[in-house]
């Protein structure tokens, strides 16, 4: 039988100075990229980006915001977060005999989403309140935070309550991510540390102001609002389809919430928050806050109403979030019932 030769491979041999050229072209182009990335990152700052609010991992509530000063994702105005946590100009020490202290508590609305630290509702509740109330000191500190679903905002009045910050009245407004992530406060075991470990590397990534324009400004408009409004359909705006409701879990955390504060002679009262431009259609869990409120005596402010009756033309900044006149009237909307109540007029009557 006849062998059969098996030609040896070819080698190719590339020269010492093509692959000298290759290093110094990779080399360059590796350098540049750096020198691009370096200055873009310092010059975004100029422009506010890298100065957004970070949100670190807490066991009981996922995700809240870290202290310090720094600007809105939208306007870039100024937030300031105090060493308690919240969105207040200060430190809350202890509460002082016949001072007022009002929390209030929800989602991003609450946060004050786009504007600054004196447009927010409470903030300009607080003014309006002291406008009144000259014999004592009246605080209204919001413990809002992006993205809180009711489930969250609810475990954090609680939160409140245990920590000793002594609040005479507590708002629970109504949250737009209900349907979107209410599962989050129910994960446990490994699911939730799991997400605890993803809050933080987000905290380590949004500290980049080339992360701030791309992700959070350039892509939230392009692409983050249009894939939330199709997950959540009919949670921001009423008129899209209404999916995934689980009202028994709803009223179940609403009423636990009520249990908590009478249980502790902290009086509650529910804020409902309407969309841009809403009607008369009311979304699913903006109904079962309304005939919750109606069914176990607790005081609603409407303020669907108060934006029904009025023109909204620069009210809103986006679906849901309102623009300082918009806040302006949620606080308006909310002095009137806080006003009337008997912690206020116990501590500021004339």
């Amino acid at each position: 039988m006849a062998s059969t030769l098996i030609p040896e491979p070819e080698v190719v041999v590339i020269p010492a100075k093509t692959k000298k050229s290759f290093l110094r072209k990779l080399g360059k182009f590796v350098l540049w990229f750096v020198v691009i990335i370096a200055v873009s990152e310092i010059g975004l700052r100029f422009f506010g980006y890298g100065s957004y609010t970070i949100y670190v991992p807490d066991q009981r509530l996922l995700w809240v915001p870290r202290p310090g000063h720094g600007v809105t994702e939208v306007n870039h105005l100024p937030i300031t977060i105090s060493t308690d946590r919240f969105r207040y100009p200060q430190a809350l020490g202890t509460k002082a005999p016949g001072d007022v202290r009002i929390f209030t508590f929800g989602d991003s609305v609450t946060m004050g989403w786009g504007v600054s630290d004196e447009q927010t509702y409470s903030a300009q509740l607080e003014k309006l309140l002291k406008s009144n109330c000259t014999q004592n000191k009246v605080q209204v500190i919001s413990a809002g935070a992006n993205a809180y679903p009711a489930g969250l905002a609810e475990e954090r009045i609680k939160k409140v309550v245990e920590d000793g910050y002594q609040p005479d009245i507590v708002i629970m407004a109504y949250s737009f991510n209900i349907g979107f992530v209410e599962h989050m406060p129910e994960l446990q075991g490994v699911e939730r540390e799991k997400f605890l470990g993803r809050v933080r590397v987000k905290s380590y990534i949004r500290r980049s102001a080339i992360y701030n324009f791309l992700i959070e400004d350039l892509l939230r408009e392009l692409v983050y609002y249009r894939l939330r409004n199709a997950m959540m359909k009919g949670s921001w705006t009423t008129e899209k389809e209404k999916t995934s409701v689980n009202l028994e879990r709803y009223r179940a955390g609403l009423e636990s919430t009520r249990q908590f504060c009478l249980s502790h002679h902290v009086p509650l009262v529910l804020l409902l928050l309407p969309s841009e431009n809403q009607g008369d259609e009311m979304h699913p869990y903006q109904k079962a806050m309304m005939e919750f409120a109606a069914a176990n005596q607790v005081p609603l402010v409407n303020a669907m109403e108060g934006f029904r009756s009025i023109d909204q033309t620069g009210m809103f900044l986006d679906h849901v979030h309102p623009t300082a006149a918009g806040h302006k009237l949620l606080a308006e909307e909310l002095a009137r019932t806080i006003e009337g109540s008997a912690e206020y007029a116990a501590a500021c009557r004339k």
